[in-house]
């Protein structure tokens, strides 16, 4: 399932990986007044760019919300820890995915909110 090989590069922080996750024509918005990238090529440099490889590991979970014939929506949770900070940042958003017959994705949106929080109280 795409949002499987998603939530495996998400983890690894893998940007080659997840361009390969999209149609050479894809669209990719971060939140709702993001740039849109278009392209593997685009959407690879934008995830190198935004990566800051937490000390930990990156656990990515999420959940089917709805689907049509055309689009599908899913909430997503993600934790990075930074223990050398002591931070913890927890996210939880909503995708919009559109995938074509081969199962790469054509368009594609997200919106999230980041709660940062002292790595001791996080449980």
């Amino acid at each position: 399932m795409w949002m499987d090989a998603y939530g495996v590069a998400f983890e690894q922080q893998d940007a080659e990986a997840a361009a390969a996750l999209f149609t050479p024509e894809a669209t990719y918005q971060w939140g709702p007044f993001g740039e849109t990238l278009r392209g593997p090529g685009e959407i690879r440099a934008k995830w190198e760019e935004a990566s800051d490889p937490p000390a930990t590991p990156v656990p990515f979970d999420y959940e089917v919300i709805a689907v049509t014939e055309t689009i599908g929506v899913a909430r997503w949770l993600a934790t990075h820890s930074y223990p050398s900070d002591g931070k913890r940042f927890r996210y939880d958003g909503i995708f919009e995915v559109a995938l074509d017959g081969d199962g790469l994705c054509t368009s594609f949106r997200e919106w999230w909110n980041t709660r940062e929080e002292p790595l001791a109280a996080s449980t």
